[in-house]
């Protein structure tokens, strides 16, 4: 990030000096007292080219690895926050939010939206920023990008591609929250001027959020099991990348189940490539397939993971539930 140097003007004997110092400042950037030009950019966090990020000499932003599992993120500021999405987007929650540590990162947040399909998923992530972002870690290769200063200094990056929406905002105070709609229908499910929106509501309302755990809660009888690949894995010698998942339960009953396949790019960012799930009144056994097709032409070894985001049954004996039930992560290169 780069910093502002900051230096007292000299004072002028004469006003018609100081005021031609003005006009040159206005026009070529501030003097210091030692007449070279002064840094007037920001001392905050911004969204970066990634060269403008290699050259400040940020770290790779796939080497902030995950520590741990995934928790479900609980305590005021993360009921706040959820609220606030709920209430802009019109949406409901698919799944309770989750909290995961990253190396020199530490804490994500993770909430999960929808419109009643589970195939139609809005993701947002937020965390908090101590340098720049590069913009590569917020849109894909091929994308439409535009970006854009709000009133309040917060940048705001939108993303259009093959592969879905993404809207990011990143505060003045490092506040990074990044809205994913993921392509995996023929058409987006949200508009792209909606999220920018939504983003922007959200944003100017400065809410932060973190975890702090609270006592948890007896789980309710009936019981449930659930099962998944222990990582994604190329199905045999094929392009297709893939993941199982499962819920099993002792008894019948009204079931949601919901999982994803989401490819790593750094930063604590998760790109979905899959997702599937529905609702079945008496069921008792839930299987998803997750599929996603790579390309040959694709460089980078990616690193896969997926996800139970929703898994809950319920009858007349009670309510079963779990969410954010993670695989291990996969490094896969299809070339």
């Amino acid at each position: 990030m780069k910093k502002n140097t900051v230096r007292r003007a000299a004072r002028t004997g004469a006003i018609g000096l100081f005021t031609a110092a003005l006009l040159v400042g206005a026009t070529t950037g501030a003097l210091a007292t030692d007449g070279s030009q002064k840094d007037d950019s920001p001392t905050w966090p911004q969204i970066v080219s990634p060269s403008e990020y290699a050259d400040e000499g940020g770290k790779d932003p796939q080497s902030m690895a995950p520590i741990g599992e995934a928790a479900p993120a609980q305590g005021p500021s993360v009921q706040k926050l959820t609220d606030l999405l709920t209430e802009t987007t019109g949406l409901e929650l698919f799944q309770a939010p989750a909290v995961e540590e990253y190396e020199e990162l530490g804490q994500t947040l993770t909430f999960n939206l929808g419109d009643g399909n589970y195939e139609h998923p809005l993701n947002i992530t937020r965390l908090t920023v101590h340098n720049d972002v590069p913009s590569s870690v917020l849109s894909s290769d091929g994308d439409e990008t535009s970006t854009t200063t709000l009133p309040n200094g917060s940048h705001l990056l939108t993303a259009v591609g093959t592969d879905g929406i993404r809207v990011s905002t990143l505060s003045k105070g490092g506040q990074l929250t990044v809205w994913e709609a993921p392509a995996t229908t023929e058409q987006n499910a949200y508009a792209a001027d909606a999220l920018v929106r939504w983003a922007r509501t959200v944003d100017e309302q400065g809410i932060t959020a973190s975890h702090s755990p609270v006592l948890a809660i007896a789980a309710a009888k009936p019981k449930c099991q659930l099962t998944q690949s222990r990582a994604p894995f190329r199905h045999g010698g094929s392009l297709r990348i893939q993941a199982d998942a499962a819920m099993i339960c002792d008894q019948t009953g009204r079931g949601n189940f919901a999982a994803s396949l989401r490819q790593y790019h750094g930063l604590g960012i998760w790109r979905t490539k899959d997702v599937r799930g529905y609702t079945n009144e008496q069921g008792r056994s839930f299987p998803v397939i997750l599929r996603f097709e790579c390309s040959r032409l694709t460089i980078s070894r990616w690193q896969y993971r997926s996800n139970i985001g929703n898994a809950t049954l319920r009858n007349s004996n009670g309510t079963w539930g779990a969410s954010n039930v993670f695989s291990q992560t996969a490094g896969i290169h299809c070339a």
